[in-house]
């Protein structure tokens, strides 16, 4: 008997959280980006940037929960330190997080997850044949939410995403390694 009871309050309190999350943040996006050596000529670089980022979130168990980054960045690229052209990402990323302290007041977590990049309206100077392949790649997080109100809390998060692409500049491909680090804050509604 005492052990059924046990038991039901140990599921009890496992249900007994938030399973919902949104979350609004401010994103740096700075691409640690690396070109074909065979572009060395120019010194390629590709721009920082700030973009809004909207965040769902679902906790499948109380310290486990999947996360879907939603954002669009716009970045310029360089030669020799001169915008020579621009490109628009879209990178959703999913990830699993673990949140070692789950419903304290101060909540860190580490996750990992997939990152699909898909550049869009990509142009460079005086170049009509210019494209950036779509990636696949790995993504890895960190991050704490700080409970300043009953289900609102600030968010501090960090990202790093895998994302090796190629590119075509008049009919030749070459590797283009843009693997953002990604630095975000924000405000997150738990329900």
């Amino acid at each position: 008997m005492a052990l059924s009871l046990g038991l039901a309050s140990m599921v009890h309190a496992e249900e007994d959280y938030k399973k919902f999350g949104v979350r609004v943040r401010a994103i740096y996006v700075a691409p640690n980006e690396s070109f074909d050596s065979r572009l060395d000529g120019v010194k390629p670089t590709v721009s920082d940037s700030i973009i809004p980022e909207l965040d769902l979130e679902y906790f499948f168990m109380k310290n486990l929960s999947t996360e879907l980054i939603l954002a669009v960045t716009k970045n310029d690229i360089k030669f020799d330190g001169d915008k020579v052209g621009s490109t628009w990402l879209l990178p959703p990323t999913f990830t699993v997080k673990f949140h070692p302290l789950a419903g304290e007041t101060i909540s860190p977590y580490v996750g990992v997850g997939v990152n699909y990049t898909m550049p869009f309206n990509s142009n460079l100077d005086g170049t009509p044949d210019f494209n950036i392949d779509n990636s696949v790649g790995w993504a890895a997080q960190a991050g704490v939410d700080v409970k300043i109100k009953e289900n609102i809390y600030l968010n501090f998060d960090y990202k790093y995403v895998k994302a090796d692409t190629k590119i075509t500049v008049a009919g030749t491909k070459y590797t283009l390694d843009l693997n953002p680090n990604l630095f975000g804050i924000g405000v997150g509604y738990r329900f």
